[in-house]
């Protein structure tokens, strides 16, 4: 999936936006869609929640309307277990994606994929948030509420966001995809403080748990192509999937990856095992019957959360790390998504106090800013 003219069928234009710029430039890069002008938006909501499967629906409508609150917010993470202190822009929200495992089937408090067309009102926000945050180690990215570049071929917002960062070069920006729309980053002059990171997973869980999601082989290769452009990149294997075979698949994954992007350019690899809040079970179950996700064991962690047994979770990051630092050396940086201080030590040998030295050995290396221009040419848990 790379065009966004090719599954947005409907576009909602909320009526306080109407003649907002960023309004007019989506419209003109949607001609001879239908448009609905919304006067009620909460109303209009309303209604649309009580639509027949109103997520699988959402995915193919695009709302414009404006961000009231914040833009910029801590990283929810999740309680009782290590958080690395990053923190996200919420610009657009869902995505056009159906993953079986999404967590925005449940989180969010309405489906339709949603973009804010508000943006002057982002700058002074993130100008008074870096201010408050000046002299410690940052990351903060889009991604978390919505994938990063799944509609930046209508909203253009790496550029924008990537022109924003490159003024302020001691914070790590990262927009998060799983998709291959990249154009915008090839036409843009990358900076080292800037990081195209994708979703991976095994190419069988990939194939029958990321609906829409390009290939692994796709994501790989866009990869592979920003870092010729001059990027830095990342990458999450978040969620790993127990699944028949996933020692020899994820194998083959991280191996593809360590064999066509140089280790000097990743920033960073997150690791996370699947696990949700158990009212997603039901979801996954009524709009996706025939993934296999759900049978697994599980246990329910301190956060609530069903996951799977800590000595499955154990072996899942001890071979996916090992295979990384086999392959690639062990100076690519690792980290947990949230889990607790025991199983980072004993998953990857690093034990960290809490998120302040987690950002630390995920900072931006010192000496980098001349590489872009040359590439171009705590608590143990009881589960």
């Amino acid at each position: 999936m790379t065009d966004p003219t090719r599954y947005i069928e409907s576009l909602f234009l909320d009526a306080a936006c109407l003649d907002h710029a960023t309004t007019h430039r989506i419209r003109e890069r949607l001609p001879g869609l239908s448009v609905e002008i919304i006067h009620d938006l909460d109303g209009f909501l309303e209604n649309f929640r009580t639509s027949p499967d109103p997520i699988g629906k959402g995915k193919r409508g695009l709302l414009l309307t404006k961000q009231k609150g914040e833009f910029v917010k801590p990283c929810p993470c999740t309680p009782h277990y290590l958080g690395c202190n990053y923190f996200i822009i919420n610009l657009d929200l869902n995505c056009p994606l159906d993953c079986t495992y999404c967590i925005l089937q449940l989180y969010l408090d309405h489906p339709l994929l949603t973009v804010h067309v508000n943006t002057e009102d982002l700058w002074p926000q993130l100008d008074a948030f870096l201010r408050r945050q000046r002299g410690r180690p940052l990351r903060i990215g889009t991604g978390e509420l919505g994938d990063s570049l799944a509609l930046d071929p209508l909203t253009h917002r790496s550029c924008d966001l990537i022109a924003y960062f490159r003024r302020h070069p001691n914070v790590q920006f990262e927009l998060k995809t799983k998709t291959t729309n990249i154009q915008n980053l090839m036409d843009t002059e990358p900076e080292e403080n800037i990081v195209i990171a994708w979703s991976l997973n095994s190419e069988g869980s990939a194939r029958s748990e990321e609906k829409d999601a390009p290939a692994i082989g796709s994501r790989l290769e866009a990869a592979r192509k920003v870092v010729s452009r001059g990027y830095r990149v990342g990458f999450h294997f978040d969620p790993l999937i127990r699944s028949q075979g996933w020692r020899r698949e994820y194998a083959r994954v991280i191996d593809n990856l360590l064999a066509c992007i140089p280790a000097s350019r990743i920033a960073w690899i997150s690791l996370g095992a699947l696990r949700f809040p158990a009212p997603l079970k039901t979801i996954i179950q009524a709009r996706h019957p025939e993934s296999r996700i759900l049978y697994q064991e599980f246990i329910r962690g301190r956060d609530g959360k069903l996951r799977y047994f800590k000595p499955h979770r154990l072996e899942m990051f001890r071979f996916t790390a090992d295979r990384i630092r086999e392959k690639g050396g062990k100076d690519i940086p690792l980290y947990l998504c949230m889990e607790s201080r025991e199983i980072w030590r004993k998953a990857i040998k690093k034990e960290p106090e809490g998120r302040q030295e987690i950002e630390s050995f995920l900072a931006l290396p010192s000496g980098c800013g001349s590489m872009a221009a040359a590439c171009a040419a705590g608590l143990d848990d009881a589960d």
